[in-house]
């Protein structure tokens, strides 16, 4: 097995492709010299195709818990008692303080979340503004995770300011059903077209430990190939309370950071990024592990409804596992933690 994994790792070096037998090859490797050998070809391929500056983002969640999905993982769907705060799409001036405040604190990307299929009107055209306010106003990369596109909306918000914008697969096609029946799978295939042909970056990755299997997670990758994601966030479960997957087991985390080890052999130069539920199933000596192995960014300061680690944590993570994180330059602090899911300094108008 070494020596295919060598030859494997030399041909994606070299150009080539991974091909869905190969990944299958790989993703079947248990315990042992052979995952050494999986975790180290990965980091090669990681550090031959990137830099050694991480990826990092930071987040808002704009409009909370107010959306008529049903992804069964998703707390903010108001057809599941999860309890989360809710609350309308944020004033301009309020997603604007809160981008400053994280500015301030380092933060270079920062991402605006709605929760919702799709924005209605009124509420797109706030959101253009605060891209145009926030343009004008910050010097940070500005990406969005707004629902569903039309090819209309990708170039408007390209106009305003966007950069990349965030549509997660969550899994592969088949298992897809599973855990959605609001839309099909297709729909989020269409938003990824839009946002090809308007020439918008494209953030787009899964959630692993739903229930899936090995060949779920490499049939995720192969689906999000033909699109080229800059950033791919990988995802783990964490089961909300009141959601279908409240009682899921948690997956081994060895098994979920040999799974990131392969998207690096289909996705060689993606920034494939640790996000929602590293903290709490990887843990450190884990998350550690999947940078050393493939992985080669980080969602900073929370998530949507939940909060991370400490970001002075991450930096000194990030830097055990070879990489030099950068911060914004205008950045006055760095502080212990800082929630990007809450963002408690920030007044929220409840639903």
């Amino acid at each position: 097995m070494k020596e295919f994994i060598e030859d494997l790792k030399s041909r994606v070096m070299g150009g080539a492709e991974a091909t869905f037998e190969e990944a299958m090859r790989l993703i079947e490797i248990q315990d042992g010299p052979d995952l050494d050998a999986l975790l180290n070809a990965a980091r090669e391929i990681t550090f031959h195709f990137n830099s050694d500056e991480p990826g990092l983002c930071s987040l808002v969640n704009a409009k909370s818990y107010l959306c008529g999905e049903d992804c069964g993982f998703c707390s903010q769907s108001v057809r599941f008692d999860t309890r989360v705060n809710r609350y309308q799409l944020m004033p301009p001036e309020e997603v604007v303080k809160a981008a400053k405040e994280f500015e301030k604190k380092g933060a270079v990307n920062f991402c605006i979340v709605t929760s919702g299929g799709e924005l209605n009107d009124k509420e797109f055209e706030e959101v253009i503004e605060i891209y145009k306010r926030l343009k004008a106003e910050t010097n940070m990369n500005l990406d969005g995770s707004l629902g569903f596109l039309s090819p209309e909306r990708v170039e408007r918000l390209k106009e305003a300011g966007l950069r990349r914008f965030n549509n997660n697969l969550q899994s592969s096609r088949e298992f897809y059903p599973k855990i959605v029946s609001t839309h099909t799978y297709d729909k989020r295939l269409e938003t990824m077209k839009w946002l090809q042909e308007g020439n918008v970056e494209i953030c787009s990755g899964g959630i692993l430990g739903m229930g899936e299997t090995r060949e779920d997670r490499v049939k995720l990758a192969f689906e999000l190939k033909p699109f080229g994601p800059h950033c791919l966030p990988m995802n783990v479960l964490n089961p909300r309370p009141g959601t279908p997957l409240e009682n899921v087991p948690a997956p081994d985390p060895q098994e979920m950071v040999k799974t990131i080890a392969v998207f690096r052999f289909i996705h060689p130069k993606a920034n494939i990024k640790l996000a929602g539920g590293r903290e709490i199933n990887l843990g450190n000596t884990y998350q550690e592990m999947a940078l050393k192995g493939g992985a080669n960014g980080l969602i900073i300061g929370g998530y949507l409804t939940t909060e991370g680690n400490p970001i002075k944590s991450d930096f000194e993570m990030l830097k055990r596992a070879g990489f030099k994180p950068r911060k914004n330059p205008n950045a006055q602090e760095l502080p212990e933690t800082v929630s990007a899911a809450s963002c408690d300094s920030v007044k929220r108008t409840p639903q």
